[in-house]
């Protein structure tokens, strides 16, 4: 069951993949390349790369994401390098062409990268990070949510529903197009989520294990290393360490008919290193990273990028939460968390649900809930949270894992007619944007009214002209969904359901 799922998500986040380059793509390259942080040159081709007089040019971001995107960047490097010496009309400067848009960046960006001869080399990582990294990783997540309502619900198929659900009707599939650092957060988060709260149940007075403590700390660590939005991440899972260290001392210090209280505290504390020190790893790397880079390790790089409309706002981005920011974050048709997950709207009833077994338990709600107000704020105060207009959602994804395990129990509580209509709405607003990248009013227009399409097949129509003029007419997705129905139905076909249980 596990293998299939793996790959099933991997190949429908496959077929949805774009050819978007994002700041990350370029010093994944660097890395994968040369073994460098500087992407001298890529400068000129993205806003968010800038140049330091005397240092050279970097990207305005952490560098967690280019990281491990560097990872299959390398191993396609010897497949790309000799597809460009057989074709090395590929790499080489081409003529200006039109990109049917009415954004205009996008076609400056085209011929930018045309001229350099970078067009295809971009496009193809692009592909290649989306393939190896953010299709696996979000297989990854979908088959962790299946191991958890595994564990906590009778029958597969319930729990296989479930975990569909999470793969194709959250933002997770959105995301999961290209290179993203929110989505790797968000990942991060869940899979540090689990550790602590564990995948099955636990019996009363049942503790993590210290091996647990460390790995949630190392992975909100990495998650630091990728974006700075996983500090009150970071905050927050800290607290709820300091708890179970001290509910292990004092429980020990019960046991042993030595209750006091100073143990307790002493045992926080000490869970609390444990913690931290896990997380120190990757956060030095942050540090060397930017010493590198910048010459000071203290300091994002907002600080050395040029002035935009919103770095010179507050300290470098940041402000006190805006009441407009914080209901745009999570209501905007264009990146709000719930019109991108209708479904997320069934975690606001769990709490006054009756206890089971399927819902996280009470403590581990509380710090769901802890752990996205702490997030909502956050992205309320940043005010390059502006910006998602043109990208979708973003700096909300890391709480979309957490609340759907506060979600979906709560979807089985709900009335038949009520569940399907919330599926049904979810899956619909997930589908169409992933397959347009549009804010969701045009997205359901495009697909409703011009029909279905598949991000890299809209590039390639849009840019027909510099490319293959053979593309200017319609061309339909239908035969690959054919053929990806087809691919399915083989790694499915012989799977077998206890319809007594399921």
């Amino acid at each position: 069951m596990r293998w299939r799922l793996f790959l099933t998500v991997w190949i429908v986040y496959a077929l949805h993949a774009t050819t978007n380059v994002v700041r990350e793509t370029y010093l994944a390259l660097a890395l994968a390349e040369h073994g460098s942080v500087r992407v001298d040159e890529y400068l000129g081709l993205h806003p968010d790369l800038f140049e330091i007089p005397g240092r050279g040019s970097y990207i305005n971001s952490n560098p967690g994401a280019s990281i491990v995107g560097a990872i299959p960047l390398f191993v396609a490097r010897p497949a790309m390098a000799v597809l460009f010496r057989l074709k090395p009309d590929l790499v080489a400067p081409k003529p200006s062409a039109t990109y049917d848009d009415p954004r205009p960046n996008r076609t400056e960006f085209m011929n930018e990268a045309r001229a350099r001869g970078l067009d295809i080399k971009l496009g193809l990582a692009a592909l290649v990070t989306q393939v190896g990294l953010m299709g696996p990783m979000g297989a990854l997540a979908t088959l962790v949510v299946f191991a958890w309502f595994s564990a906590r619900i009778p029958g597969r198929r319930t729990a296989l529903g479930l975990a569909l659900l999470f793969a194709f009707g959250t933002p997770t599939f959105f995301r999961a197009a290209f290179l993203n650092h929110n989505a790797l957060l968000a990942h991060y988060t869940l899979f540090a989520f689990v550790l602590l709260a564990g995948m099955r149940p636990r019996r009363d007075g049942e503790l993590p294990a210290f091996t647990a403590v460390a790995g949630s700390g190392a992975l909100l660590g990495l998650g630091l290393l990728t974006d700075y939005s996983a500090a009150p991440l970071l905050l927050v899972f800290g607290v709820w360490v300091l708890g179970i260290g001290y509910r292990r001392a004092m429980g020990d210090a019960q046991r042993s008919g030595d209750g006091e209280r100073a143990r307790g505290i002493v045992g926080a504390i000490r869970e609390g290193a444990w913690f931290t020190a896990a997380a120190a790893v990757p956060i030095v790397m942050l540090l060397v990273y930017q010493w590198w880079a910048f010459g000071d390790p203290w300091f994002p790089a907002q600080r050395y990028m040029p002035p935009t409309e919103f770095s010179v706002r507050g300290w470098f981005g940041f402000t006190v939460p805006t009441l407009d920011l914080l209901v745009r974050n999570l209501a905007d048709p264009a990146y709000g968390l719930f019109t991108f997950a209708p479904v997320l709207l069934a975690a606001a009833v769990a709490p006054f649900l009756r206890a089971d077994a399927r819902f996280p338990s009470r403590s581990q709600q509380a710090v769901i809930w802890s752990a996205s107000g702490a997030l909502l704020v956050f992205a309320s105060a940043n005010q390059f949270s502006h910006l998602q207009w043109n990208t979708g959602i973003r700096y909300m994804m890391p709480a979309v894992p957490l609340l759907f395990l506060l979600a979906a129990p709560a979807l089985l509580r709900m009335p038949v007619w009520g569940r399907w209509s919330l599926i049904v709405a979810t899956v619909t607003v997930s589908w169409v944007v992933s397959m347009t990248r549009e804010a969701i009013p045009r997205a359901l227009t495009q697909v409703f009214v011009g029909g279905f399409e598949l991000p890299t097949l809209t590039v390639l129509h849009r840019m027909a002209s510099g490319y293959a003029p053979w593309l200017e007419g319609d061309v339909s997705p239908l035969p690959l969904f054919v053929l990806t129905g087809v691919v399915l139905w083989l790694i499915w076909r012989d799977v077998k359901f206890d319809s007594a249980v399921d």
